[in-house]
């Protein structure tokens, strides 16, 4: 097979197990809305792949060599996706791995498909796909082991049976069918070949050289595998099958059901559901019930909000008393309510819904619950509250409205969890927390005033269509800027989360809470929950008060009846002005760290913003990519200097060799014929050698060599020639009398190279190529050739 043919047909080759690998990974779609984000880089990294996995194993690489470098390359290619550098350190190496968190707790937390408003999970389908890339260019091209290659596409196509609702899809698992089945033909088309040439006429020749990927629909493997194939598709619709929900990411019992497995404040899919669906019915002796809490949310990522890490003791189960809230001054009065709550099978939750705070619980099953936040979650993974029954006494405290029970919360109140404030989030953020804050001289006061400022004075409005997506990051940005678009516009989500971040920021301990908002009267002391009453809003802790709740969300959402005395409470101080320069304030002022401090003054943060992106663009982000560029090339010079060290260290060898004696001679052909893997006898004299080697000459006229190409004497003639030339001299330098005349070595260089060349000629091209790059004998130094010697008997 020609040079150029040869790469041509293991391009073909890998580009076809490439295409069929990213044909299966669409089965992968149903995972996210958004399939390009991880379709496209990946196609991108399988033709890199592919590519260079043929050009290696056309220079006749070794296995281990060629997955290094096609591993390499996917490496960078990934990071330069992900960290927007093609090395996967520093920043770039910080950023990939932050955004793989998030992916990962997306993945735990939201049912396929995902939305485009969460943290995509696309960054680990596109690390996944990279795998299987190599996986199956690794098992089918470079160790061909199509059968086995084929165990790897079942993997990939059975990765989302059962775990989205719309299935791996009919199209990847066509396209992936018809690219095995083609790899499965071009393999044993190979091996056949491999025998020798056919024989018979070309055109009656099932097997010839002619379009490979013409040919894998012609014999009989690929009408067996096009009926297997057409059986896959026709069969199915007519074999019963289960309804599989696994791990809360399955299709369900239909568009009706509410699913609270792992809480998060991403409530906006199920608020802007057109059907309100009944979630909880209950009892209860209270005049007016609201906040039913289902969970809390106490970590921020910087895009995203989780429940955090839970810890929770055999003992405390749902079974009757609980302890008293922590921080709570045992001086506050306090009223008990009854509640008898029942789920409906639209409900289905890991986390029980119970009032906060409660002095007791009692449900069936293994509910635990966690002693920091007061929240209940099931212990066996099969238990949740679909027709579950359960009943709780409520705690109403009565704080009045004098603000005696709050006080600041000393340092070690609560775990340092409540107060953490992620890094990179927009500075606006905390200047807008100061502004609104301005002049306060407690934390509740502060409190008092952030919330008043989402509710009333910062000109926010409750949406669901018009607000941005997103709770964090630069999402913070536009949903706190009055003059961006869709500016100063939310839904609860996005204004707990904001109001609770905010408050850290400036000391005040926060969470987010998950719940329902105000339930349906039915009448009689019954009382219903449904999809449309899902809400989220802030508790903040206070010495004496211990964690209360304030709602950020304008009344359009969150009516002013509905909130408690203690936070309706107003605070006498001068309007917040919302200007950071040099702004000073009458009234007595909240002590603020050096960094708020620092934001408000001279400079607005937004300008600052500006002026510190202007300067980044201007010096420093040049700088940092001229590094990443030398770090690239210094990379791909090292590669590429150690690619070719072998090559350079052989030849310089010959050189030295050719240049040198017979013995030197001789010694160059023997180290050609082991680097070739041809036979070479130890222990023999240089006629029993000649004889060997002269049978594995080949004809290098035969640019168009076959697999197998033909040997012997008769395939070059002048080789052979040049070989018994060789012999002769080599005979004569060794056994000669002392004193005789030994020919010239200068004059016999030239029949050294000729049988050099003759060897190459006669084994297979990438056996040639892989002696020539990789050659065995830089790392295994044969003996010398005229060891032994006086051992050879002459025949």
């Amino acid at each position: 097979m020609k040079g150029g043919h040869a790469f041509g047909y293991a391009l073909l080759y890998s580009l076809i197990a490439a295409g069929t690998t990213w044909a299966a990974l669409m089965a992968w779609r149903g995972f996210l809305t958004d399939s390009g984000s991880y379709l496209a880089p990946l196609a991108v990294t399988a033709l890199v792949i592919g590519a260079a996995g043929a050009l290696l194993r056309w220079l006749g690489s070794p296995a281990v060599l060629t997955i290094v470098v096609q591993t390499l390359l996917a490496v960078a290619m990934v990071s330069g996706e992900l960290g927007g550098s093609p090395l996967p350190v520093g920043s770039a190496g910080t950023q990939i791995a932050d955004t793989l968190e998030l992916a990962m707790e997306s993945a735990r937390t939201y049912a396929a498909p995902i939305q485009a408003n969460v943290p995509s999970v696309a960054p680990l389908l596109l690390m996944g796909g990279v795998f299987f890339l190599l996986l199956v260019d690794f098992l089918a091209c470079t160790l061909r082991r199509v059968p086995v290659a084929g165990l790897a596409l079942l993997a990939v196509y059975s990765v989302p049976a059962g775990l989205v609702q719309s299935g791996p899809g009919l199209v990847a698992f066509l396209l992936a069918s018809a690219g095995f089945l083609t790899l499965l033909h071009l393999d044993n088309r190979d091996h056949l070949l491999k025998w020798g040439r056919p024989l018979g006429p070309d055109e009656a020749n099932p097997w010839t050289e002619t379009n490979p990927v013409a040919d894998a629909v012609r014999v009989g493997a690929g009408r067996i595998g096009v009926t297997a194939t057409v059986c896959a598709v026709l069969l199915p619709p007519f074999v019963p099958v289960l309804d599989l929900d696994v791990f809360g990411l399955g299709p369900g019992d239909g568009d009706d059901d509410i699913q609270i497995h792992n809480p998060r404040a991403d409530l906006r899919k199920d608020l802007e559901r057109d059907e309100d669906i009944p979630l909880i019915r209950f009892r209860t002796d209270d005049p007016s019930p609201a906040y039913l809490r289902v969970a809390v949310l106490n970590r921020f990522t910087g895009e995203e909000w989780s429940s955090g890490d839970r810890g929770v003791d055999d003992e405390n189960t749902a079974s009757g008393d609980l302890p008293q809230p922590e921080g709570l001054s045992s001086a506050v009065p306090f009223s008990e309510y009854f509640y008898e709550f029942e789920a409906t099978d639209t409900f289905d939750s890991y986390w029980l819904p119970t009032p906060f705070p409660a002095s007791s619980v009692v449900a069936e099953g293994d509910w635990r619950y966690d002693v920091d936040t007061m929240d209940f979650l099931a212990k066996p993974d099969d238990l949740s509250t679909e027709d579950l029954e359960w009943s709780a006494r409520g705690i109403d405290l009565d704080y009045g409205v004098e603000g005696d029970f709050f006080g600041d919360a000393a340092p070690d109140a609560v775990a340092d969890e409540f107060l953490e404030v992620p890094g990179g989030l927009p500075p606006i953020v905390r200047s807008q927390a100061v502004t609104a804050i301005s002049g306060t001289a407690s934390d509740y006061e502060a409190a008092l005033r952030l919330q008043d400022w989402f509710r009333e004075t910062g000109g926010f409005k409750y949406s669901l269509k018009k607000a941005p997506s997103g709770i964090g990051g630069d999402a913070f940005e536009t949903f706190l800027d009055r003059e961006a678009e869709g500016g100063r516009t939310g839904y609860c989500e996005q204004f707990a989360s904001a109001m609770a971040i905010m408050a850290r920021m400036v000391g005040i301990p926060a969470r987010v809470a998950v719940g329902f908002l105000e339930p349906t009267d039915l009448g009689n002391g019954d009382f219903e929950y449904s999809s449309h009453d899902l809400h989220a809003w802030v508790e903040l802790y206070f010495e004496g008060a211990g964690w209360v709740m304030f709602e950020p969300t304008p009344q359009r959402r969150a009516d002013e009846r509905l909130l408690p005395d203690y936070s309706t409470v107003e605070v006498d101080l001068p309007e917040p002005v919302e200007t950071t320069s040099n702004t000073t304030s009458s009234g007595p002022s909240r002590s603020l760290t050096e960094e708020a401090t620092e934001v408000t003054t001279t400079v607005a943060p937004e300008d600052q913003q500006a002026d510190d992106n202007k300067e980044t663009e201007e010096g420093i982000d040049w700088v940092v990519v001229l590094l990443r560029v030398a770090v690239v090339v210094l990379v791909l010079a090292v590669i590429g200097a150690l690619a070719m060290a072998p090559r350079l260290l052989r030849r310089r060898a010959r050189k030295r060799r050719l240049a040198g004696t017979t013995e030197d001679l001789w010694d160059e052909l023997r180290t050609t014929a082991l680097d070739l893997a041809v036979p070479w006898p130890t222990g023999r004299s240089p006629q029993e050698v000649g004889r060997v080697v002269v049978d594995h000459l080949g004809d290098r006229s035969d640019t168009d060599r076959p697999e197998r190409p033909r040997t012997g004497p008769a395939a070059d003639p002048d080789a052979a020639s040049a070989l018994e030339r060789l012999v002769a001299a080599l005979e004569v330098a060794r056994y000669a009398r002392p004193g005789s005349a030994v020919p010239a070595a200068a004059g016999l260089a030239d029949d050294a190279l000729t049988c050099c060349a003759s060897l190459e000629a006669g084994v297979a091209r990438s056996v040639a190529i892989r002696a020539r790059w990789l050659p065995r004998t830089v790392w295994q130094r044969p003996a010398p050739a005229a060891a032994g010697r006086d051992e050879f008997v002459e025949v």
